[in-house]
């Protein structure tokens, strides 16, 4: 396995989430890439804190701490 292009791989992922996420508490409108559907955030206190769509197809999780 070719663990060099795992790691760059996985650091795009990660670099595409920072800018989603960066979109999203700005206050842009961003759809969810699998279903289109506007991507919410869900501040601390709220169940499950994070950015999701409305069918969980998007679903990431924020720690604040």
């Amino acid at each position: 396995m070719d663990f060099s292009a795992l790691g760059k791989k996985s650091s795009q992922s990660f670099h595409q989430q920072k800018a989603l996420i960066k979109k999203v508490l700005a206050g842009q409108q961003i759809p969810c890439p699998v279903c289109k559907q506007s991507l919410r955030f869900f501040p601390p206190g709220s169940d499950q804190p994070g950015i999701r769509c409305p069918k969980g197809c998007t679903d990431i999780a924020l720690d604040f701490n």
